[in-house]
């Protein structure tokens, strides 16, 4: 007989059951509170500064331009605010380093940048130079580069605000004197360049000669008188444009050595006592004629200076002069910033260019050359004259 194999029956494996892992409530409530505590990390910070920049006055197009620019410790630490900032950071037309002057004003130009620099180099704080800018106007701030240093700006200011109903950027007026005449002058900073100041604070020297002096003919000047060459020939030019329309004028005074100056000075001092030569006379080594770049103009009808500017011929020069590369030196109205009487009569050499600037500018040429050429000795200020000529054109 076979045997039968037994067939062993598999053994039922024993299932052991796993006891299921409980979380703790507290692990969960505190897994949740450092969620919680790193979102608020996160997010609390942007909803403060953004409440905060809200508060000021900032739109939410202007919020993130300040963050974008890093700009947001800046303005909340020192509260800056003003719609004009507002649009500025927005078009991202700001300039950071003047953030402050943007709460003072409601528009700046370039110009504007390079006046208030002029008033750091002249001596002014910034807190001083903003108030400033705060209160006056263009046209009211340039005087300060030619004026003397004002120690109570305040007191200035309030003139200028008195003087508002008079005052315009062709005509300047003032109850107090802020110009001490002849006091701390200089002398000329570059005697060879044609744009050189000259007046009762920057002086030539004793032996001061222009180069390529030249005398003109009696076609178109008194005997024996002489002009710088450059000069000269833009002088014969405007005289000849004149007189091709019937316009006739010469000059009646140019170069004068600083011994003729000194003459004609000490001539006035002898007759009327100094304070009224100053009134009518620069001092020698302070004249414009001593540059060879000036003259006096005379009409062939009349009999005197002071008669020129009742004079068809002054109506054409003065506002033909630019023309042919020269200004008014002494306008009227703007006395208290020249030092000079208003004097038709006289008429100063710049070149086309930089004359046609002038002129455009409404500004004396003191305060032209003190905000576009002088070369102040502490200025920083960096800036593209032809941008800012461009500007003074238009």
């Amino acid at each position: 007989m076979k045997q039968v194999k037994k067939v062993k029956k598999p053994v039922a494996k024993k299932i052991v059951k796993r006891k299921r892992r409980r979380i703790r409530k507290s692990v969960v409530i505190g897994f949740l509170a450092i969620i919680i505590l790193i979102s608020a990390l996160i997010f609390y910070p942007k909803y403060k500064t953004n409440k905060q920049l809200k508060e000021l006055g900032y739109d939410s197009t202007a919020i993130t331009a300040i963050k974008k620019q890093k700009l947001t410790k800046t303005i909340i630490s020192n509260g800056y605010y003003s719609q004009y900032l507002n649009d500025s950071i927005k078009d991202n037309t700001l300039k950071i380093e003047y953030i402050d002057l943007y709460t003072k004003v409601s528009n700046l130009e370039e110009k504007d940048f390079l006046l208030y620099n002029r008033l750091l180099d002249k001596g002014y704080t910034k807190d001083v130079a903003n108030t400033i800018f705060n209160k006056l106007k263009f046209y009211e701030i340039t005087p300060l580069l030619v004026f003397d240093y004002q120690e109570d700006i305040s007191i200035y200011i309030n003139d200028c605000l008195e003087h508002r109903d008079v005052n315009s950027e062709t005509h300047f007026e003032l109850s107090n004197d802020y110009y001490s005449e002849y006091e701390n002058t200089i002398a000329v900073y570059d005697e060879t360049n044609t744009n050189m100041l000259v007046n009762k604070t920057y002086y030539l020297s004793q032996d001061y000669l222009p180069k390529d002096i030249s005398e003109l003919s009696v076609v178109y000047a008194a005997k024996g008188l002489s002009l710088a060459l450059e000069a000269k020939e833009s002088f014969m030019a405007w005289c000849d444009a004149g007189m091709a329309l019937g316009i006739r004028f010469y000059a009646a005074s140019s170069y004068r050595s600083y011994q003729s100056q000194s003459d004609i000075y000490n001539s006035y001092i002898n007759s009327m006592g100094q304070e009224k030569a100053d009134a009518l006379s620069a001092r020698p080594g302070h004249s414009e004629h001593q540059t060879g770049l000036t003259v006096d103009l005379a009409s062939a009808n009349m009999e005197g200076l002071s008669e020129y500017k009742d004079t068809v011929e002054y109506t054409w020069t003065s506002k033909n002069c630019q023309d042919y590369g020269w200004i008014l030196r002494y306008p009227d109205g703007k006395q208290s910033i020249t030092g000079y009487e208003f004097e038709s009569w006289h008429y100063r050499y710049l070149g086309k260019e930089l004359a046609t600037q002038v002129v455009n500018s409404n500004l004396t040429y003191d305060e032209y050359y003190c905000l576009y050429l002088k070369p102040w000795n502490n200025s920083e200020y960096v800036y593209n004259m032809a941008d800012v000529n461009q500007q003074v054109i238009n």
